[in-house]
């Protein structure tokens, strides 16, 4: 977009036109947020505009009164984290913003706590259906998106792959939305913070992008560095372990899931919906009850809690047999796929005296904490009429 001081006339001509030709998006955790000319556009369009109405972290509210937060401010919140590296970074082009904007506009209701029962349905995750509205394709046919990115010159499909992190042709662009060190999480991990009202996710991230350097298709950080990387894997942990896995949340998600499992009015555009678009087909169906008792917080309740090993869950799974699936719940938290090093994000590079090595190698902490999501609990909650006779079958485990 053409600066106005360098456009003769244009100041005379409109000065009133020229006022509103951008926006001004007001975010309590980074501040005034200025967006213009595509990323305008992009902010105004459908879907984008959708994800106000999808929670950032689903059903945590029913534990977090404040984590009412959703997809949209934190997709505004990744962008401009996007615009703060790139520019730290020396980064002209708008792509890894642009892709930053979009990473989540594909996000199903009610964010990750029922992706497992779309994926069983449908094979789809929230990264393929961000791809389906970045291209226009399948449910979203009706897009908008590829129109916008099109008219300013940019490839859709480079988009898309940059978006969700598997870009071949801009790698490092996909390491800055999603990698060891990236805007997407530095954003979410302050934002959620903030809205649980818990005490963590003070990352100084601008010292950390300051003291990070391009090798090849890295992010690679420097010795000063390491407190700050530090920092984020000790505010990852603690976040899965306070707020993301936190029992109740884990319940009333998959409560929600047994509820949508049990509805026979399934179809694909269900993935297309708004939080309150989806709680609203559920009522209507074959699982209301269940769905009001998620809503009025009437939550099924821990029966049973002990270390988890593949034989006792053996034994729970052989005692509950004869209760009705929807009964109970057995729950291994943090989940078994939540494992090694991808899981905790504790492989950034790091410069330490003259070699470049793994951060777990030269930080003790780092070390230490990689082990920390490997203790898993299991956890059996159940429904008000069969709380009583479980908690007694269990009681002797």
């Amino acid at each position: 977009m053409e600066d106005a001081t360098k456009t003769p006339g244009l100041n005379q001509m409109c000065p009133v036109l020229w006022l509103f030709m951008y926006k001004i998006i007001q975010d309590p955790v980074n501040g005034p947020v200025k967006i213009e000319g595509l990323f305008s556009e992009i902010v105004d369009s459908r879907y984008f505009q959708r994800l106000r109405y999808i929670k950032q972290l689903g059903l945590c509210n029913l534990v977090f009164p404040g984590a009412n937060h959703t997809r949209f401010e934190h997709s505004v919140g990744a962008m401009f984290m996007a615009h703060e590296l790139s520019e730290s970074l020396g980064v002209k082009d708008e792509i890894p913003a642009i892709a930053a904007l979009l990473h989540d506009i594909g996000h199903m209701p009610f964010s990750h706590g029922l992706e497992n029962e779309f994926y069983g349905l449908y094979g789809k995750v929230h990264e393929d259906m961000t791809k389906d509205v970045i291209l226009g394709k399948g449910p979203y046919g009706d897009s908008t998106i590829p129109d916008i990115l099109e008219k300013y010159g940019y490839n859709p499909g480079e988009i898309a792959e940059v978006a969700t992190g598997s870009s071949k042709k801009y790698p490092l662009y996909s390491t800055m939305v999603s990698g060891p060190i990236d805007v997407d999480e530095i954003d979410y991990l302050r934002r959620d913070a903030l809205f649980c009202g818990v005490t963590m996710g003070q990352i100084d991230y601008k010292r950390l992008f300051n003291t990070l350097i391009v090798e090849g298709t890295d992010l690679v950080g420097v010795e000063k560095s390491i407190p700050t990387i530090e920092s984020i894997i000790i505010t990852r942990i603690l976040m899965f372990n306070t707020v993301y896995f936190h029992k109740t949340c884990r319940i009333a998600q998959k409560m929600l899931g047994y509820a949508y499992l049990e509805n026979n009015e399934k179809n694909s555009d269900d993935m297309k919906m708004t939080d309150y678009q989806f709680i609203n087909k559920l009522e209507h169906g074959n699982s209301s009850e269940l769905v009001r008792s998620i809503m009025n917080r009437n939550l099924f309740k821990v029966a049973y809690r002990g270390a988890y090993t593949e034989e006792s869950t053996s034994n729970i799974n052989s005692l509950l047999q004869d209760f009705q699936e929807h009964e109970y719940i057995v729950d291994i938290i943090p989940p078994l796929y939540f494992a090694g090093s991808s899981r905790i994000k504790n492989y950034a590079k790091v410069h330490y005296r003259g070699k470049m090595e793994n951060i777990n190698n030269v930080s003790s902490m780092a070390m230490a904490l990689s082990g920390e999501m490997e203790n898993k609990q299991l956890i059996v909650s159940a429904s008000e009429k069969s709380y009583d006779k479980i908690r007694k079958l269990l009681n002797g485990i």
